[in-house]
């Protein structure tokens, strides 16, 4: 905490701002203030940043989140991408009054997001200047306080989309990134420092690809890291010790037959390697998501095959089931099963279906480690978001 606060007073100085201007107050010592700020919720922080120049840049550095983890104080997210509620004034300018195209009554795209700490649901502000919300599938990715949406289709054209979106959680605001080189959808990918890896996936023609380009954050430029072995168009892509791993996916000439290969990008060597027979648990069940959505956590790598949590094992190069999905009360069957991890807990969201209805049901899973035994933790829902989540990821912050 010491070398925080003297961090801030460093922060409020070079805004020519004094330690008061900075947010650091007369009245309280300086570390007994910088224990209440790292204690304020994630969606108060545009706010508080409005205070003055100095705290904007404190509230904004990455040692500010580095101390609310050390304190203990950060949360657990986990944002999904869902159809929004129409509003009236959605519907009325939906109506039939312009082409075709305007008049569809298709779900405008957002993001929900779900604190997992505090059952607390809420959704993103909307982009500027995109009233049709986002693409439709597009891909989500969490990496340094932000969060990257990439491709997709527009459901107004139903053409591919390159574009890509950042949205900062510090600010709360959109900002539209350099588009992807080439147009692809259903792409594995993943994310290390400031850079986002994508892979695979198809192209506006549906040919499945095998290329790879790399995006930086910080730099809003994109790399190709040329191509992999094979085409793997519906893969999944999940980054674990120093390595992108693309799993599973097909290509052109052998539509929806699930390879159980897979490749890794070591970032260190730049330099691919193939996997045979990483992903055996392909099936033909169309409840059965081939593959399985991928996440790591504590060094292992964890998946959802059918109602049950799989974890790799690499000295093995084989998949173990280690805990299988709570049955849903009233009897309601559990479909479309996906999962990704924060904190020490994974995140699993599903839909849960009876009669004619659906709605979305997430629940956490604190794996057994140790003596410990694994916890499930039902995350209270709420009626407003109740959609299937397309796609979804998770941080802490």
């Amino acid at each position: 905490m010491a070398d925080f606060v003297e961090y801030s007073r460093m922060m409020a100085g070079s805004c020519g701002a004094s330690a008061s201007d900075a947010g650091l107050i007369d009245a309280l010592p300086d570390d007994v203030f910088m224990k209440c700020l790292v204690r304020v919720p994630l969606q108060w922080h545009a706010n508080l940043q409005r205070a003055s120049r100095g705290l904007r840049e404190v509230v904004q550095s990455r040692q500010y989140y580095a101390q609310r983890k050390a304190e203990g104080t950060s949360s657990s997210f986990v944002c999904l991408l869902q159809p929004m509620p129409m509003s009236t004034e959605t519907l009325a300018e939906k109506s039939c009054t312009a082409t075709p195209a305007a008049c569809s009554l298709d779900s405008v795209y957002g993001i929900s997001l779900v604190d997992v700490n505090e059952n607390v649901w809420s959704r993103l502000p909307a982009i500027p200047g995109f009233p049709g919300g986002l693409p439709t599938y597009c891909r989500l990715v969490a990496l340094k306080g932000v969060l990257v949406v990439l491709g997709g289709w527009w459901q107004s054209t139903w053409e591919p989309s390159k574009s890509v979106f950042v949205f900062n959680f510090s600010t709360q605001t959109w900002r539209q990134g350099a588009d992807m080189t080439n147009v692809r959808n259903f792409f594995a990918c993943g994310a290390t420092g400031s850079k986002v890896y994508v892979a695979g996936g198809h192209d506006g023609s549906k040919k499945a690809l095998a290329s790879v380009e790399v995006y930086d954050v910080e730099t809003n430029c994109w790399e190709s890291l040329g191509s992999m072995r094979e085409e793997r168009d519906e893969c999944t892509g999940v980054v674990m010790d120093g390595k992108f791993y693309v799993v599973s996916g097909y290509g052109s000439e052998s539509q929806g037959v699930f390879s159980t290969s897979a490749e890794a990008y070591d970032y260190s060597t730049k330099t691919w390697s193939f996997i045979d027979n990483m992903w055996p648990l392909v099936s033909a069940d169309s409840e059965v998501v081939n593959p399985s959505s991928l996440t790591a956590l504590g060094g292992s790598l964890y998946g959802v095959h059918g109602k049950g949590v799989v974890v790799f094992n690499p000295q093995r190069n084989a998949w173990t089931v280690v805990e299988k999905v709570p049955e849903e009360p009233e009897q309601a069957e559990i479909t479309s099963l996906s999962i990704t991890a924060t904190g020490n807990s994974l995140i699993i969201t599903a839909l849960a279906k009876k009669n004619d209805t659906a709605t979305l049901r997430a629940i956490s899973l604190t794996p057994s480690h140790g003596s410990c035994k694994p916890q499930w933790r039902p995350i209270a829902g709420d009626n407003q978001f109740l959609n299937l989540a397309q796609t979804s990821c998770a941080f802490e912050m």
